[in-house]
């Protein structure tokens, strides 16, 4: 497929997948006292200046807290609707190449979704492809470095074959995102009681039928909120 789109460079991930038995369940109790605690190393404000600053040398409890911890914060939309999509922006999407000045459009909407929800990991990888064709692999890099991290902090929660083992996600976007990075197509959607999305796929070579996301904290916010 010749276009930039969504998900691009599929090649450039290497996801870390759970082994059955030493899954991380996240601890939403704690992370929740620590993001609040302006004493604690992991102080919402203090991390999203550490994401503001695309720091790819974040640790693994630090990555946990911001993703999840974004759960607690107020402007926090499990199912927010999230528009950038706009006639010029999809027609630069499609394009086949790209102009150093188109590619500074990419990234100047890249930063505009971003600032609107911090983990729109499309626009992430738009970033990297987009700094690439510019020229500048160190910016590039650090973007597919930040993305890639950030989906194994998703896939560290489980193996996603069964509802005991379901992967954690804050936005059901993210569901698709991950089918997508693992190179399937996603072909249906299920939500299974009490707390689970299951994603139909097609194109597995393990013969499985899809994955099980954990959304109980997405659903335990949105009631909260009503």
């Amino acid at each position: 497929m010749r276009i930039i789109f969504i998900y691009l460079f599929l090649s450039a991930f290497t996801l870390s997948f759970a082994q059955k038995g030493s899954f991380s369940v996240p601890n939403f109790r704690e992370i929740e006292a620590d993001v609040k605690d302006f004493d604690s190393q992991f102080y919402y404000p203090s991390l999203t200046k550490k994401l503001a600053a695309v720091d790819t040398t974040m640790t693994t409890s630090e990555l946990e807290h911001l993703y999840y911890g974004y759960i607690f914060q107020e402007d926090y939309d499990p199912y927010r609707d999230i528009k950038y999509h706009t006639k010029n922006i999809d027609t630069l999407y499609i394009k086949e190449k790209h102009t150093p000045a188109e590619c500074d459009t990419i990234i100047k909407y890249a930063k505009s979704v971003l600032a609107d929800f911090p983990f729109e990991f499309r626009q992430m990888k738009l970033m990297a492809y987009a700094y690439k064709n510019k020229g500048d692999e160190q910016k590039s890099e650090l973007w597919t470095t930040l993305t890639r991290q950030f989906l194994n902090i998703i896939l560290r929660t489980g193996d996603g074959l069964s509802p005991e083992s379901a992967w954690y996600v804050i936005s059901s976007i993210h569901e698709y995102d991950i089918i997508y990075w693992l190179g399937l197509i996603p072909s249906g959607y299920t939500f299974v009681e009490p707390m689970y999305d299951f994603i139909d796929v097609n194109g597995s070579s393990d013969k499985i039928d899809g994955y099980y996301f954990n959304v109980s904290q997405m659903l335990r916010e949105y009631i909260r909120k009503q």
